[in-house]
């Protein structure tokens, strides 16, 4: 086999490739690979600091946001609650000015119906007034005399007394 022949040559060549490649690694290892490894060390517990703040901050925006919530939440019972007040105060209100109404309505029927019923009374007497004077009148024609005053006056209540009859008063 003709390329295991060729070991021969390649034999200094290889020893000497292994020797400058260990010398290469032990002086990397002495001075290279420390602050490589340091430096790498210092980036990962940044990184693994920057998650753990970002984890911390993530809760604590939670926290807030469920604070925030609860107010939120708080602040539409309130609202409800005033709203309620409101609507319930309304209709106590409008009840109140509606008794109000009703009371002045039957306040001014009922000095409607005593006006009604003062002019009413009012006018009777001025029609028994008339009709006595008219029945007087009519009984001193028809009599041809003048009645004393105790006549006139019998008559005056007969002839009211009939009218009112006729009437249905």
């Amino acid at each position: 086999m003709p390329q295991f022949q060729q070991i021969a040559v390649f034999q200094p060549l290889i020893f000497w490739s292994v020797l400058s490649f260990a010398i290469l690694f032990f002086i990397l290892k002495k001075f290279a690979f420390p602050p490589i490894l340091s430096a790498l060390d210092e980036r990962d517990k940044k990184i693994r600091g920057d998650i753990e703040e970002s984890e911390k901050l993530k809760q604590d925006v939670e926290e807030i946001k469920l604070s925030l919530e609860k107010k939120l939440k708080a602040a539409h019972e309130k609202a409800e609650t005033i709203v309620q007040l409101a609507q319930d105060e309304s209709k106590k209100l409008q009840e109140k000015t509606v008794q109000e109404a009703e009371a002045k309505v039957k306040q001014v029927q009922r000095e409607a119906e005593q006006e009604i019923e003062s002019s009413r009374n009012k006018l009777l007497q001025e029609i028994r007034g008339y009709t006595a004077a008219l029945t007087i009148a009519s009984a001193e024609k028809f009599l041809k005399k003048s009645l004393g005053d105790g006549d006139k006056k019998r008559l005056a209540d007969e002839s009211i007394e009939q009218v009112s009859r006729e009437l249905k008063i």
